[in-house]
């Protein structure tokens, strides 16, 4: 075992260059860094483990954390049981284990909605109970209104904005410019799904609930930190896009990974 004192990416490579494979490097803390730890732990054969998630104080007394050990003796090749799925926050930041991989990923809005709907997974969740909850205050409700998704003025603007692109996408095609083309009519398109998403089956602007405000914010933010794990994680990424598909709001996986919290 190696005591490193620093907790940087960089310092962290230099050393686990120097004491070679099959060493434990133990750090202060590892909390706030977002330090992909994987790709340290498998390119060098070291063991990288946070000495503030390992022990803590007790009544007065330094007490090693039995969870923490088990895990290490499993990364160790000491033990048989494979260590549990958790997400985990720990200090600033989350610790999360998906099939044997672990890695850390700094706090963020869409992490804590993931908490909650891998700690109820089946269950639908309201997405206004659960910005409510995690600002702890009742700003919103479930019925009420938050006006039109858009309003006259609005709607004069898209349709110079689309009339606008509709003589830009011929002059296009009569110049045969495909790439400018394809951008202009992607952004045309954009426009018009965003135009029949807000307006209702008679053509009027759709009026807005917190309700759907809320699920709009739950979702974005959600979205936002799968793409962040899927930096470190591909397979949880994909698992997580396809247990979310059909209903941003309930985390309904083909199998249960028994997560641990």
């Amino acid at each position: 075992m190696h005591f490193h004192a620093r907790t940087d990416q960089t310092s962290l490579i230099e050393t686990a260059m120097s004491v070679g494979a099959k060493t434990v490097l133990l750090v202060p803390s590892l909390a706030g860094t977002g330090i992909d730890l994987g790709s340290i732990e498998r390119t060098f054969e070291v063991t990288v483990i946070a000495a503030d998630e390992v022990f803590f104080i007790q009544e007065g007394t330094v007490v090693a954390s039995t969870a923490a050990l088990a895990e290490l003796r499993y990364r160790l090749g000491l033990g048989d049981d494979s260590p549990p799925n958790s997400f985990r926050m720990t200090g600033d930041h989350w610790e999360i284990c998906f099939q044997k991989t672990r890695f850390v990923l700094s706090d963020a809005i869409g992490m804590w909605y993931l908490a909650e709907f891998l700690s109820r997974p089946g269950k639908t969740l309201s997405p206004v109970e659960l910005e409510n909850a995690r600002t702890g205050i009742a700003a919103r409700s479930s019925t009420s209104g938050t006006g039109e998704a858009f309003d006259e003025e609005a709607r004069r603007d898209y349709k110079r904005r689309l009339a606008d692109l509709g003589a830009r996408i011929a002059e296009s095609e009569r110049n045969n410019d495909a790439g400018t083309l394809e951008t202009l009519q992607t952004e045309q398109y954009e426009i018009l799904s965003q135009l029949q998403k807000d307006s209702g089956k008679n053509g009027k602007a759709r009026v807005l609930t917190d309700e759907s405000k809320s699920r709009k914010n739950v979702r974005q933010a959600v979205t936002r930190d799968i793409k962040r794990i899927a930096e470190h994680h591909d397979d949880l990424a994909e698992h997580l896009k396809l247990a979310f598909k059909g209903n941003a709001m309930c985390y309904r996986p083909d199998a249960d990974p028994n997560w641990e919290f």
